[in-house]
C-alpha cells in the first residue's frame, strides 16, 4: 500500500471558545455533508423501559474485568439497558441498539475515520457533538488494519486484551468488533476521548487533552454482534467510577441518540458505502 497518512484536520483547541452545535458553511462544503441531518432518531422504547426502570440492583451489573466473561456468551445479560452502582461505587451503564446493516468492519472504519475532523464527529450526534481532534496529530496508516488506525490513540482507546477478552472466541459468538476504551474522572467533571465537548451533558462530559492518571476502573466497551437472523446489534457499557444516577440516565441517552444515529447515516450511505470511506479529504 502506498503511504498514507493521517492528520488531524484542525488544530488542537482545549478551550473550547471556537465550538458550536451543527453545521455551518464550511462544514456543508465537505464532501460527506450529505449525511448530515440535525434530526436525530427516538430512543427506542427497550432503551426507555430500561431507563424508566433505573435504577437497578447491583447485583445484575458486572465490572469490566468481568466482562470478558459476559460479554463473551450468547444470549443476554440481566441488564441491557439502563444503569446501576455497583458495590465499589462504579456506575455502570448498558445500552443495546440496533444496527442491522453495520458490519464490524464498518464500525472499526468509523472509529478511525471520524476521530480527525469535526464536521465528521457531528453526524454522529448533531445535537452534542461539538469538536473532534486525535492524539498524536499524525499517524502513518499504511499497512494498518482499520482497529490499528485507532488504537492506542487518545481517545484512549485500549487493546481488547487489557481486558482480558479473547479474541478468539469471536468468531462462535457473531462478535464482528469490539471497541474498549479508557474513561477519565476529575472531580465533578468526567474527561472522556476522543477530544470532544458534550453540551449535552452540560457540566458533567467534556473533554481534555489527557495521556495518563486514568483510575483503572472507567472504561467503555462497545461490541457490534451478529444475530442469528444476520442482522446485527450493538451492544455498550459504561463504567465510571464515584458518578451520579443522572449521569448514567444522560450518558445512556447520549448513547442510545448517537449508535441510532450512526445506524441512519450508514443505512443512507449503503448504496455509496465505499464512496463514503474514501472521503477523506
Amino acid at each position: 500500500m502506498d503511504s498514507f497518512i493521517s492528520v488531524n484536520q484542525e488544530s488542537y483547541d482545549p478551550d473550547g471558545k471556537d465550538y458550536y452545535l451543527g453545521y455551518r458553511e464550511a462544514d456543508f462544503k465537505r464532501p460527506f455533508a450529505k449525511y448530515y441531518n440535525p434530526v436525530t432518531p427516538a430512543i427506542s422504547d427497550e432503551v426507555q423501559k430500561g431507563l424508566s426502570a433505573s435504577p437497578w440492583a447491583s447485583s445484575i451489573g458486572h465490572t469490566p474485568w468481568e466482562a470478558k466473561t459476559h460479554m463473551l456468551r450468547s444470549g443476554y445479560t440481566l441488564l441491557e439497558n439502563g444503569y446501576t452502582t455497583l458495590p465499589d461505587g462504579t456506575l455502570y451503564i448498558a445500552v443495546r441498539t440496533s444496527i442491522p446493516q453495520i458490519t464490524g468492519d464498518a464500525y472499526n472504519w468509523w472509529f478511525g475515520w471520524h476521530l480527525t475532523d469535526t464536521s465528521r464527529y457531528k453526524l454522529w450526534n448533531p445535537i452534542a457533538h461539538q469538536y473532534a481532534w486525535r492524539y498524536p496529530n499524525t499517524m502513518d496508516w499504511s499497512n494498518k488494519s482499520l482497529p490499528e488506525r485507532y488504537i492506542n490513540t487518545y481517545s484512549f482507546i485500549s487493546d481488547l486484551s487489557e481486558l482480558g477478552i479473547d479474541k478468539s472466541k469471536f468468531e462462535e459468538q457473531g462478535i464482528e468488533a469490539m471497541v474498549v476504551g479508557r474513561i477519565k474522572m476529575g472531580g465533578m467533571i468526567l474527561l472522556i476521548g476522543p477530544q470532544i465537548r458534550e453540551s449535552k451533558l452540560a457540566d458533567r462530559l467534556c473533554t481534555e487533552h489527557i495521556t495518563s492518571g486514568f483510575d483503572n476502573k472507567s472504561f467503555l466497551i462497545h461490541q457490534v454482534r451478529r444475530k442469528p437472523d444476520g442482522e446485527r446489534e450493538l451492544r455498550s457499557r459504561f463504567w465510571i467510577a464515584g458518578a451520579t444516577p443522572q449521569v448514567g440516565h444522560d450518558l445512556a441517552v447520549h448513547c442510545a441518540i448517537e449508535m441510532s444515529r450512526k445506524s441512519c447515516i450508514h443505512s443512507r450511505g449503503k448504496a455509496e458505502y465505499g464512496q463514503l470511506i474514501d472521503m477523506v479529504e
